[in-house]
């Protein structure tokens, strides 16, 4: 999706890149190689040519941060089809709601594997960046809000500057509503029976159970369920994705 993407041009806007798909311009290499551009002028086509040449460089050499750069943010989904195999999928709990609440658990999913940290036990600074390490795009649910921030105040030496796929964002463009949970019953995702149902506040509590009494069985529930939270993640990205461009680009295709 990011070869047929025109808004990272100056006054270029979702109207107009679909005026430039329809006149049969669907690639950089298309507008690139074009004489003219419909509804745009010749110094602005030859700008474009220039930042067009630039991505084609940047998307060879897979720097997706410097793409993403160039990228509108709302639009950064765009990248995903072509960054997915560098894509980690993250989740945190923490004890309550405020960006300085105390991160709790922490998954981070990817092809290299599937690591949890906990905090007092393997959560550290160093331990999350090792987990981080090769991710090119972070896929998360309202992570920008949330996850990211917290992360950022609780651990300000680990670089969680990464291009996002926010799927809670995401997920909003091609019409739905509400939050993690309705979203995969909706897409037919279904959980371990010991933690189905489960919500933010069970995380809270289940932590508190483990923090003030020791309580094994809390923690390894509580892991499951954060592991459940990050791996899914990666089934409603690809569902996401697929959706995202068949109705904002479909007939590009």
């Amino acid at each position: 999706m990011i070869r047929n993407t025109f808004v990272m041009l100056p006054s270029v806007g979702a109207k107009k890149e679909r005026t430039i798909w329809e006149s049969g311009i669907r690639t950089w290499d298309d507008f690139i190689s074009s004489d003219s551009v419909p509804a745009m002028r010749p110094e602005a086509k030859e700008r474009g040519d220039i930042l067009l040449t630039q991505a084609c460089e940047l998307l060879d050499d897979g720097d997706c941060s410097a793409l993403a750069d160039i990228t509108p943010k709302p639009e950064h989904w765009r990248l995903f089809g072509d960054f997915r195999d560098g894509a980690s999928y993250l989740d945190i709990e923490t004890d309550g709601l405020s960006r300085d609440a105390l991160v709790t658990v922490v998954t981070v999913h990817s092809a290299r594997g599937t690591v949890t940290l906990t905090e007092g036990i393997d959560l550290s600074p160093e331990t999350l960046s090792d987990a981080l390490e090769g991710t090119r795009i972070l896929v998360t649910f309202n992570g920008s809000c949330f996850d990211v921030p917290v992360l950022r105040n609780s651990f300000p030496e680990v670089d969680l500057d990464y291009p996002q796929f926010d799927l809670r964002f995401a997920s909003r463009k091609v019409g739905y509503r509400g939050g993690l949970k309705p979203l995969e019953i909706d897409l037919g995702i279904t959980r371990a029976d010991e933690i189905d149902g489960m919500d933010g506040a069970d995380a809270v509590r289940l932590w508190k159970m483990w923090e003030r009494h020791g309580d094994r069985d809390s923690l390894d529930i509580l892991t499951e369920y954060n592991r459940a939270d990050t791996v899914n993640l990666e089934r409603i990205a690809d569902v996401i994705y697929g959706r995202l461009v068949r109705e904002h680009a479909g007939f590009v295709w």
